[in-house]
């Protein structure tokens, strides 16, 4: 690939709108002056703004003048390839991702990732059958390269988050793009994962313009930044080393929760008020599991594992991507297969087929987690607005159950949701897919813990939030009266915890106390 006229894409003096039509609201309020990103630098879209910012980019919205967004890539019609996370493969149900459920979308990983890169449904493992030729050569270096050799036959319903990332790059990059965009590119991943993918985007070919939150460290390999706020407003943009004290200033001012010099918000206290647990002085462990032992297909996830979790305690649960952390989470909150096991033990009582059914045990469970979110904002996206999509929470099975319900909430649970709202700075009536991904987290975040479940479960809850929202959330769980499991890989995504349970292999894991 080459660049023309010195630049691989360039904006000058541009407003950009999501329609033709004469009144439709543009993406910014104001024009975005200049932008230029030429061959071998690698940039960095810094802050709220980046995903809107990298959706212009990649050309989703119309320019105003039409030219004031120009390509400088010496094709006719060059191919810009924006590579999003938002959550695994789509299911029709959160269980699909346990034990490789089969459905609609049940392929290997080598199936995902060309059938994907070429559009087709007829793909094999020698043969694909498109009318697009596909670079096997190709293929072989991208898996190679992005770890995932071993990894080719194995269902893609199954991968963990830090695989099916990779598997997502491979697929985007087997189209052969001439720009790559990749927003959030490190989200939930543990260390051995983002390696691989830093490594992976530093030394590869293709032009590359990432997308990072304020808090999130900038790699290396990046030799410019924009800094883009939520209304499109460019503090600052240029080589990294020029702008090195900037950045420091500005993550730093960024620490403070913007709500904390609100007076008029409701007390946390007050939120959480009406909490089953405040005041339970119960001794009998809230869950154990008694040697607990988990196999896919004759093949070990966990061996052997003892784990007792006291009422009121905060876990964070820790270990590599596909070490076993959600095949853990999916146990406990019947998700999986293989949930009804004696060897699960909840408030003393051995958890049996007969005993104990999927709706009674997730009355008192609340979850977020991303593969609720990518099947949330499929479904709900363009039908719930904030104060409905929170609503929802009050179903008992909540993880799966998305019928609107706001209509019949009694006055109280309607002012418990509002509440919320307000403390979280939201705007009730948004319809969940017009926010931000950050904002969408939040709302599923306060949605997992509007009817006061004894029982917390936050997997990657706060990966792909921004700072400010973040912090509000973790200081309201400081005083949360529930039991709280929480999977995270970023010190600064993880709330305050009590506990550790670290996951090693099958059969190797250690717990320990927070000092």
């Amino acid at each position: 690939m080459t660049a023309k006229e010195g630049f691989v894409v360039r904006i000058s003096n541009a407003l950009f709108k999501t329609s033709l039509a004469q009144n439709a609201p543009p993406v910014f309020p104001r024009r975005i002056k200049h932008f230029e990103v030429k061959p071998q630098e690698k940039w960095v879209l810094w802050g709220p703004g980046k995903g809107q910012f990298m959706n212009i980019l990649s050309n989703k919205y119309i320019s105003d003048p039409p030219l004031a967004l120009q390509y400088g890539l010496d094709k006719k019609f060059p191919r810009v390839e924006q590579v999003l996370f938002k959550g695994v493969m789509p299911t029709a149900h959160l269980s699909a991702r346990y034990e490789y459920f089969k459905d609609e979308f049940d392929q290997t990983c080598k199936q995902f990732i060309l059938d994907n890169a070429v559009g087709s449904s007829q793909v094999s493992y020698d043969v694909v059958k498109t009318s697009r030729k596909v670079d096997m050569d190709l293929y072989h270096k991208l898996v190679q390269e992005l770890k995932l050799v071993d990894l080719q036959d194995r269902w893609a319903m199954g991968l963990s988050n830090g695989q099916m990332r990779r598997a997502r790059l491979a697929f985007s990059l087997l189209k052969e793009p001439d720009l790559l965009l990749v927003d959030d590119p490190f989200l939930g991943l543990d260390p051995t994962a983002t390696s691989i993918i830093s490594n992976f985007l530093a030394n590869y070919h293709v032009p590359i313009i990432i997308g990072l939150r304020y808090q999130d460290q900038i790699p290396s390999w990046c030799t410019h930044v924009c800094c883009v706020e939520s209304d499109g407003t460019i503090p600052f943009q240029g080589a990294i080393q020029d702008h090195k004290q900037t950045i420091d200033e500005v993550r730093n001012a960024h620490v403070e929760s913007r709500y904390s010099t609100n007076a008029n918000l409701p007390p946390a206290d007050e939120l959480i008020s009406s909490h089953p647990m405040l005041g339970n002085n119960s001794r009998t462990p809230h869950l154990e599991l008694r040697g607990l032992d988990v196999k896919y297909r004759g093949e070990p996830v966990l061996t052997n594992m003892y784990w007792k979790v006291e009422p009121g305690s905060r876990w964070h649960i820790q270990g590599n991507n596909g070490t076993g952390k959600s095949t853990l989470l999916s146990l406990i909150t019947a998700e999986h297969p293989q949930s009804w096991n004696s060897k699960v033990v909840e408030h003393g009582v051995p958890r049996k087929t007969g005993r104990a059914n999927y709706f009674d045990i997730n009355k008192e469970i609340g979850m977020s987690a991303p593969e609720l979110h990518a099947i949330f904002l499929k479904k709900c996206g363009d039908t719930l607005t904030v104060r409905e999509s929170i609503a929802t929470g009050f179903h008992e099975a909540s993880s799966n159950n998305f019928n609107p319900l706001w209509d019949k909430l009694d006055a109280a649970q309607r002012s418990s949701v509002r509440k919320y709202i307000q403390y979280f700075g939201l705007e009730e009536n948004t319809l969940f897919g017009e926010l931000s991904v950050s904002d969408q987290k939040l709302v599923l975040f306060i949605r997992s813990l509007i009817k006061m479940p004894e029982l917390l479960v936050l997997d990657e809850a706060f990966s792909g939030m921004e700072l400010e929202p973040m912090v509000r959330c973790h200081e309201l769980l400081n005083q949360w009266p529930g039991t709280v499991l929480v999977v995270s890989h970023v010190p600064e995504e993880t709330p305050r915890c009590h506990h550790y349970l670290r996951l090693i292999s099958p059969g190797q894991y250690e717990c320990g106390t927070f000092i």
